[in-house]
Protein backbone atom coordinates (compact mmCIF):
# COMPACT_ATOMS: atom_id res chain seq x y z
CA UNK A 1 0.00 0.00 0.00
CA UNK A 2 2.75 2.14 0.88
CA UNK A 3 4.53 1.99 -2.34
CA UNK A 4 1.62 2.94 -4.53
CA UNK A 5 0.98 5.89 -2.06
CA UNK A 6 4.89 6.78 -2.91
CA UNK A 7 4.20 6.49 -6.82
CA UNK A 8 1.48 9.27 -6.72
CA UNK A 9 3.16 11.45 -5.23
CA UNK A 10 6.07 10.70 -7.03
CA UNK A 11 3.78 11.64 -10.50
CA UNK A 12 2.50 14.52 -9.27
CA UNK A 13 5.84 16.19 -8.29
CA UNK A 14 6.56 15.15 -11.99
CA UNK A 15 3.45 16.76 -13.05
CA UNK A 16 4.12 20.01 -11.41
CA UNK A 17 7.85 20.15 -12.25
CA UNK A 18 7.18 19.87 -15.77
CA UNK A 19 3.92 22.06 -15.73
CA UNK A 20 6.31 24.89 -14.31
CA UNK A 21 9.18 24.34 -17.16
CA UNK A 22 6.30 24.76 -19.41
CA UNK A 23 5.11 28.08 -18.29
CA UNK A 24 8.58 29.53 -17.21
CA UNK A 25 8.71 33.12 -17.60
CA UNK A 26 11.49 34.05 -20.00
CA UNK A 27 13.05 37.75 -19.44
CA UNK A 28 12.70 40.35 -22.35
CA UNK A 29 15.35 40.78 -24.65
CA UNK A 30 14.36 44.75 -22.87
CA UNK A 31 15.12 43.52 -19.77
CA UNK A 32 18.00 41.61 -20.53
CA UNK A 33 19.46 44.10 -22.21
CA UNK A 34 19.00 46.50 -19.25
CA UNK A 35 20.49 44.27 -16.69
CA UNK A 36 23.60 44.00 -18.25
CA UNK A 37 25.37 47.51 -17.89
CA UNK A 38 24.10 46.76 -14.42
CA UNK A 39 26.24 43.70 -14.20
CA UNK A 40 29.01 44.99 -16.27
CA UNK A 41 29.22 47.84 -13.53
CA UNK A 42 29.41 45.32 -10.50
CA UNK A 43 32.04 43.43 -12.22
CA UNK A 44 34.25 46.71 -12.58
CA UNK A 45 33.41 47.82 -9.19
CA UNK A 46 34.76 44.37 -7.85
CA UNK A 47 37.34 44.37 -9.64
CA UNK A 48 38.33 47.66 -8.03
CA UNK A 49 37.83 46.79 -5.01
CA UNK A 50 39.98 43.51 -5.48
CA UNK A 51 42.65 45.91 -7.41
CA UNK A 52 42.60 48.44 -4.45
CA UNK A 53 42.93 45.67 -1.96
CA UNK A 54 46.06 44.37 -3.23
CA UNK A 55 47.67 47.92 -3.62
CA UNK A 56 46.89 48.63 -0.34
CA UNK A 57 48.68 45.14 0.36
CA UNK A 58 51.40 46.18 -1.56
CA UNK A 59 52.15 49.61 -0.67
CA UNK A 60 51.48 47.83 3.21
CA UNK A 61 54.62 44.98 2.52
CA UNK A 62 56.23 48.17 0.39
CA UNK A 63 55.98 50.08 3.85
CA UNK A 64 57.50 47.67 6.09
CA UNK A 65 60.68 46.75 3.52
CA UNK A 66 60.87 50.57 3.52
CA UNK A 67 61.11 51.02 7.08
CA UNK A 68 63.46 47.78 7.65
CA UNK A 69 65.97 49.68 4.44
CA UNK A 70 65.75 53.18 6.77
CA UNK A 71 66.73 51.16 9.68
CA UNK A 72 70.04 49.32 8.11
CA UNK A 73 70.78 52.71 6.68
CA UNK A 74 71.27 54.06 10.29
CA UNK A 75 73.08 51.22 10.96
CA UNK A 76 75.45 51.91 8.55
CA UNK A 77 76.01 55.26 8.68
CA UNK A 78 76.47 55.27 12.34
CA UNK A 79 79.37 52.76 11.63
CA UNK A 80 80.55 54.79 9.11
CA UNK A 81 80.83 57.82 11.50
CA UNK A 82 82.60 56.06 13.71
CA UNK A 83 84.95 54.10 11.41
CA UNK A 84 85.74 58.07 10.14
CA UNK A 85 85.90 59.59 13.46
CA UNK A 86 88.28 56.72 14.29
CA UNK A 87 90.81 57.21 11.22
CA UNK A 88 90.66 61.00 12.00
CA UNK A 89 92.15 59.90 15.92
CA UNK A 90 94.58 57.44 14.11
CA UNK A 91 95.74 60.41 11.88
CA UNK A 92 96.20 62.64 14.49
CA UNK A 93 97.51 60.14 16.81
CA UNK A 94 100.42 59.83 13.37
CA UNK A 95 101.00 63.53 13.38
CA UNK A 96 101.38 64.35 16.79
CA UNK A 97 104.40 61.00 17.39
CA UNK A 98 106.01 62.42 14.33
CA UNK A 99 105.53 65.81 14.43
CA UNK A 100 105.41 66.91 18.30
CA UNK A 101 106.23 63.69 20.66
CA UNK A 102 106.73 59.77 20.41
CA UNK A 103 105.67 59.06 23.69
CA UNK A 104 101.42 59.48 23.55
CA UNK A 105 99.36 57.61 25.79
CA UNK A 106 96.34 58.13 23.76
CA UNK A 107 93.36 60.22 22.59
CA UNK A 108 90.54 61.10 24.66
CA UNK A 109 87.83 63.09 24.00
CA UNK A 110 86.80 66.23 25.29
CA UNK A 111 83.38 66.12 27.28
CA UNK A 112 82.80 69.38 28.39
CA UNK A 113 84.63 72.73 28.67
CA UNK A 114 84.32 74.98 31.28
CA UNK A 115 81.56 77.68 31.11
CA UNK A 116 83.56 80.06 32.82
CA UNK A 117 85.38 82.96 30.98
CA UNK A 118 87.39 83.60 33.51
CA UNK A 119 88.82 79.85 33.08
CA UNK A 120 89.61 77.46 30.85
CA UNK A 121 89.48 73.83 31.48
CA UNK A 122 88.38 70.72 29.74
CA UNK A 123 86.94 67.82 30.82
CA UNK A 124 88.48 64.10 29.18
CA UNK A 125 87.06 60.95 28.78
CA UNK A 126 90.34 59.41 29.76
CA UNK A 127 91.46 59.12 33.53
CA UNK A 128 93.51 56.84 35.56
CA UNK A 129 92.19 53.64 34.81
CA UNK A 130 93.85 54.55 30.88
CA UNK A 131 97.30 55.75 32.48
CA UNK A 132 96.62 59.22 32.33
CA UNK A 133 98.48 61.29 35.42
CA UNK A 134 98.98 64.95 36.42
CA UNK A 135 100.67 67.13 34.79
CA UNK A 136 100.54 65.11 31.42
CA UNK A 137 100.77 67.41 27.95
CA UNK A 138 97.77 67.29 26.23
CA UNK A 139 98.26 68.65 22.69
CA UNK A 140 96.18 68.28 19.07
CA UNK A 141 98.25 68.75 15.96
CA UNK A 142 97.47 71.98 15.82
CA UNK A 143 99.20 72.93 18.42
CA UNK A 144 99.18 72.24 22.61
CA UNK A 145 96.57 72.53 24.74
CA UNK A 146 97.56 72.88 27.75
CA UNK A 147 98.07 70.15 30.69
CA UNK A 148 96.52 67.21 33.22
CA UNK A 149 95.80 69.36 36.52
CA UNK A 150 93.02 66.73 38.23
CA UNK A 151 92.96 62.68 37.31
CA UNK A 152 89.68 60.17 38.22
CA UNK A 153 89.30 56.81 37.48
CA UNK A 154 88.04 57.82 34.24
CA UNK A 155 87.86 61.07 33.67
CA UNK A 156 90.66 64.01 34.13
CA UNK A 157 90.57 67.71 34.15
CA UNK A 158 92.36 70.20 31.44
CA UNK A 159 94.09 73.39 32.47
CA UNK A 160 94.52 75.31 28.95
CA UNK A 161 96.71 77.94 28.02
CA UNK A 162 94.71 81.01 28.50
CA UNK A 163 93.20 80.18 31.95
CA UNK A 164 95.06 82.38 34.44
CA UNK A 165 96.30 79.87 36.43
CA UNK A 166 98.58 78.08 33.37
CA UNK A 167 102.02 78.47 32.57
CA UNK A 168 104.52 77.24 29.82
CA UNK A 169 108.07 78.33 29.08
CA UNK A 170 108.37 79.44 24.89
CA UNK A 171 110.71 80.32 23.11
CA UNK A 172 110.77 81.79 19.12
CA UNK A 173 110.11 78.95 16.57
CA UNK A 174 113.45 78.59 14.04
CA UNK A 175 116.20 79.13 16.24
CA UNK A 176 115.42 82.56 17.34
CA UNK A 177 116.17 82.02 21.00
CA UNK A 178 114.95 84.44 23.59
CA UNK A 179 113.29 82.22 26.02
CA UNK A 180 109.95 83.38 27.83
CA UNK A 181 107.19 82.33 30.15
CA UNK A 182 103.42 82.40 28.69
CA UNK A 183 100.67 82.79 31.16
CA UNK A 184 96.72 82.64 30.33
CA UNK A 185 94.88 85.87 30.17
CA UNK A 186 91.43 85.19 30.15
CA UNK A 187 89.18 84.90 27.97
CA UNK A 188 91.19 83.90 25.01
CA UNK A 189 95.16 85.33 25.06
CA UNK A 190 98.21 84.40 26.95
CA UNK A 191 100.52 87.12 28.76
CA UNK A 192 104.05 86.23 27.44
CA UNK A 193 107.23 88.33 29.25
CA UNK A 194 110.56 88.00 27.86
CA UNK A 195 114.34 89.90 28.11
CA UNK A 196 114.37 93.40 26.77
CA UNK A 197 117.03 92.20 24.05
CA UNK A 198 114.98 89.40 22.52
CA UNK A 199 114.03 90.65 18.89
CA UNK A 200 110.45 89.87 19.21
CA UNK A 201 107.83 90.73 16.44
CA UNK A 202 104.33 90.83 15.62
CA UNK A 203 103.90 87.56 13.88
CA UNK A 204 106.38 85.54 15.65
CA UNK A 205 105.49 81.86 16.24
CA UNK A 206 106.44 80.78 19.90
CA UNK A 207 106.98 77.06 20.56
CA UNK A 208 106.86 75.20 24.11
CA UNK A 209 110.78 75.03 25.64
CA UNK A 210 112.40 72.99 28.64
CA UNK A 211 111.18 75.78 30.70
CA UNK A 212 109.67 73.93 33.71
CA UNK A 213 110.48 70.15 32.71
CA UNK A 214 106.69 69.24 31.69
CA UNK A 215 106.43 69.77 27.83
CA UNK A 216 108.27 68.56 24.97
CA UNK A 217 110.50 70.97 23.41
CA UNK A 218 109.01 73.02 19.91
CA UNK A 219 105.06 72.04 20.28
CA UNK A 220 103.47 75.33 18.59
CA UNK A 221 102.12 77.66 21.74
CA UNK A 222 100.98 80.73 19.31
CA UNK A 223 102.00 83.87 17.35
CA UNK A 224 103.07 87.57 18.62
CA UNK A 225 99.46 89.27 18.70
CA UNK A 226 100.46 92.73 19.99
CA UNK A 227 104.12 93.76 21.88
CA UNK A 228 103.42 96.29 24.89
CA UNK A 229 105.58 99.66 24.99
CA UNK A 230 108.84 98.72 27.03
CA UNK A 231 109.39 101.74 29.75
CA UNK A 232 112.56 103.02 30.53
CA UNK A 233 113.07 100.93 33.51
CA UNK A 234 111.51 97.75 32.58
CA UNK A 235 113.70 94.89 32.07
CA UNK A 236 110.92 92.70 30.67
CA UNK A 237 109.12 92.76 27.19
CA UNK A 238 105.39 92.10 27.44
CA UNK A 239 104.00 90.34 24.65
CA UNK A 240 100.30 89.61 24.09
CA UNK A 241 99.87 85.97 22.29
CA UNK A 242 97.02 84.70 20.36
CA UNK A 243 97.09 80.83 21.04
CA UNK A 244 97.61 78.24 18.20
CA UNK A 245 94.42 76.48 19.12
CA UNK A 246 90.85 77.86 19.77
CA UNK A 247 90.09 74.94 22.49
CA UNK A 248 86.94 75.76 22.31
CA UNK A 249 85.50 73.82 19.12
CA UNK A 250 88.19 70.89 19.97
CA UNK A 251 86.70 67.72 20.27
CA UNK A 252 89.62 64.93 20.75
CA UNK A 253 93.02 65.44 22.27
CA UNK A 254 96.59 63.49 22.32
CA UNK A 255 97.64 62.77 25.64
CA UNK A 256 101.39 62.54 25.85
CA UNK A 257 103.98 61.04 28.47
CA UNK A 258 105.16 63.64 31.02
CA UNK A 259 108.86 64.48 30.82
Amino acid sequence: MNWRRLLVVYALLLAVSMVATRFQVVAPTALRATTVPITRVSVSVADNLRHAYDSLVHERELARDNAKLRGENDVLRQRNEFLTREAARLRQLDVITRTQAPNAVGIAQVVAVSPSPLMARLTLNLGRNAGVRVRMPVTVPGGLIGQVIDVSDSKSTVVALVDPESSVGVSLDGGGGGRGLAQGLPPDRMRAEFSASVPIKVGDVLVTNSLGGVFPVGIRVGSVEKILPLGPNDLKRVVIVKPAVDVGVVEDVTILEGL
